[in-house]
């Protein structure tokens, strides 16, 4: 295994707190797509549109998370599309089965 060049802890702890402000920005805007914004003569897309916000959302905070805080961003580039690659596609199939299904 090939040895991996991590940054100083004073710029981890930068990043980190980076990523714990954008967490807390996603999750507002989380609560905000839950809240009934939407009027109702837009029928069901509107709901459609609540769901494709929050699976937005929660795809970006767990992409930071896995990127960041499992340090995902120090490894191969190989690896990182065995991640990320199959948390999409689980994303999609979920959006598809929630949204798209009966």
């Amino acid at each position: 295994m090939g040895h991996h060049e991590h940054p100083s802890d004073e710029l981890m702890i930068k990043q980190y707190i980076k990523v714990f402000t954008w967490l807390f920005i996603f999750t507002a805007l989380t609560v905000l797509a839950a809240m009934d914004w939407v009027p109702k003569s837009w029928g069901e897309i509107g709901g459609t549109l609540h769901i494709t916000i929050g699976l937005i959302i929660a795809f970006a905070k767990a992409a930071m998370v896995i990127y960041i805080f499992m340090h995902i961003k120090f490894d191969n580039k190989f690896l990182r599309a065995f991640i990320f690659v199959p948390i999409f596609l689980f994303c999609v199939l979920t959006f598809a089965l929630n949204v798209l299904g009966p």
